[in-house]
């Protein structure tokens, strides 16, 4: 329980909040992204990694960034 506690006492409010919408606006997006283009696997996931990756890097700069 002890264990518990502090894995949750560290975890970021804020980004785990944005990551969760992220998490379902990447997944409608690399649907988007399917639907469009008529690629194969490898490619779609490059592509969808090109893409959503730095969307993530750009919100975590922005919140060190604005949070202090």
């Amino acid at each position: 329980m002890k264990l518990i506690k502090s894995i949750i006492s560290k975890i970021d409010v804020t980004l785990f909040v944005i990551y969760g919408f992220l998490g379902f606006g990447s997944m409608y997006l690399a649907s988007f992204i399917r639907s469009v283009t008529k690629l194969n696997f490898w490619a779609e996931l490059l592509i969808c990694f090109l893409i959503i990756s730095p969307i993530y890097f750009l919100v975590r700069v922005l919140k060190k960034k604005y949070s202090n």
